[in-house]
Order: structure tokens, then sequence, then C-alpha cells
């Protein structure tokens, strides 16, 4: 890291106010400053990100996270669980659970080692309410994790109607699926639409934010789960990416 701690909560605290987000008690600042931290001793080693120049972790991961974990935290209380599909390195798992302390955390992805990776940072960070799990989403979902999440999230890992079959079944009837898109919001909800229907859920909101001093446009696409999941749903992958609904 280039930023001492200090530096570092400076340039978090003005990139906030830029964002238009609250700022961030202390215990939070820190825990995200070891979030980063580690990302920049151990992206080579696990192959985390392609994002490594500290300015651009604070404005890509960290910032487009909070947008996320203010938007879960606004419908959130007490006890709520949230399981993050496809968390790669963390994001928006690890940021997310070190600002909502009150909200249990879980974080999945298919490599072992990515999710080592996770639980180790949370541990050095002092977050408690966080646990990573290697596992296959398709497979886990048939599982004792299907239907136990209050919400589930994802950050562009497929295209929406893949990602809809993938995390919904993980959602309790009334939860909530938050998915974390970019310029081809629009595009990826109309061809949702099928999978929305088929999956027993409600298109709620599109949220739309801007990260500080970047043109893209981003969106929150927030869906909420009506009826139990098809049993027949997920699908092997092979068949949901062939075949999306």
């Amino acid at each position: 890291m280039i930023y001492t701690k200090e530096e570092f909560a400076k340039r978090l605290s003005e990139l906030s106010d830029k964002a238009g987000l609250t700022d961030l008690t202390s215990p939070a600042c820190d825990k995200l400053y070891t979030i980063c931290e580690q990302l920049d001793l151990k992206s080579k080693q696990f192959n985390l990100t392609a994002i490594t120049e500290p300015e651009e972790v604070l404005k890509k991961h960290i910032i487009d996270c909070l947008f996320a974990a203010k938007t879960v935290g606004e419908m959130a209380g007490e006890g709520k669980k949230l399981l993050d599909v496809g968390s790669g390195a963390g994001f928006p798992s690890l940021p997310i659970a070190a600002v909502l302390p009150e909200l249990f955390v879980n974080a999945m992805d298919s490599t072992a080692k990515k999710c080592t990776y996770m639980n180790d940072t949370a541990s050095l960070a002092g977050i408690d309410n966080f646990n990573a799990k290697s596992a296959r989403a398709e497979e886990a979902a048939r599982g004792e994790m299907r239907a136990s999440y209050d919400f589930v999230s994802a950050r562009a890992v497929a295209s929406l109607n893949v990602l809809m079959e993938l995390c919904t079944p993980f959602l309790k009837v009334g939860g909530y699926f938050v998915s974390m898109k970019g310029a081809a919001a629009d595009e990826e909800m109309k061809e949702a639409e099928s999978a929305a229907k088929k999956l027993g859920c409600t298109f709620i909101e599109k949220r739309q934010y801007n990260l500080p001093d970047l043109d893209d446009a981003r969106f929150l696409l927030i869906y909420r789960k009506d009826s139990k999941t098809p049993e027949a749903y997920p699908r092997n992958f092979s068949q949901i990416s062939k075949k999306p609904l």
C-alpha cells in the first residue's frame, strides 16, 4: 500500500463525499484499509484482480462496493444473512461485511485458494461476521444453503439471466437479489424478464450511480423473491450457459 492508514482514511472520506456516501466509522475504515493492504500484498500470489493501483482500488473496488453496502444496509436488520456468489477477491462481500457488522456475510467462490485468501483477510481485519466457502453455486443451491438467505449479491460475474438462476435459489421468499452491473444493465434486464418470472422474482428497482472522477454509469438491479424457486432450478452449468432462461 502506498497510503498510510491515516492517508487512506482521508482519501476514502474525500471519495465518499464525492460519491454522495456517508462517512464511515473509524473501525470500518480500519477494516477496509486491511482489505486493501492484503489485496496489495497477495494479488499476484492468488491472481486476484487486474486493478492494483491504490487509487483505482479505492474507486473501483471499495467505493463501488460501498454503494451495494448502502443499499443492503437500508433494507437489512439485525440477524439477516447475505450470500455473495462468485466473490473472487472478496468484492463486494468483504467491504459489505466491514461496514455492516450486524449482517452476516457468506462469500462463495469455486476457487478454494481465493476463499482461503478471503477468510485470512477477514481474520486480519477483525471482520467476524464473514465466512467464505469454496463451492459451485449450481451445486450448493441444491443443498442446505438453498432458501436460507435474506440477500444474495453478485458483481458482474455473468449475464443477468444466468446469474438469476445461480443466485435466486439461495434466497428465502421475501429476500432480495442485488446484482451489480455496468452499461449493459438495461439490455440484460430485458433478457432476464423470462428468468425472473420462472424463478419467482419481481423486479423492484434500478439504482444508478457513478464512481468519483469516472464517467461510466453503474447500476444496482434489485429483485425480490416472491415465490419458491421451482425444484428444477438451478440446472447444471452447461445447461444454464447454453440455454439461459
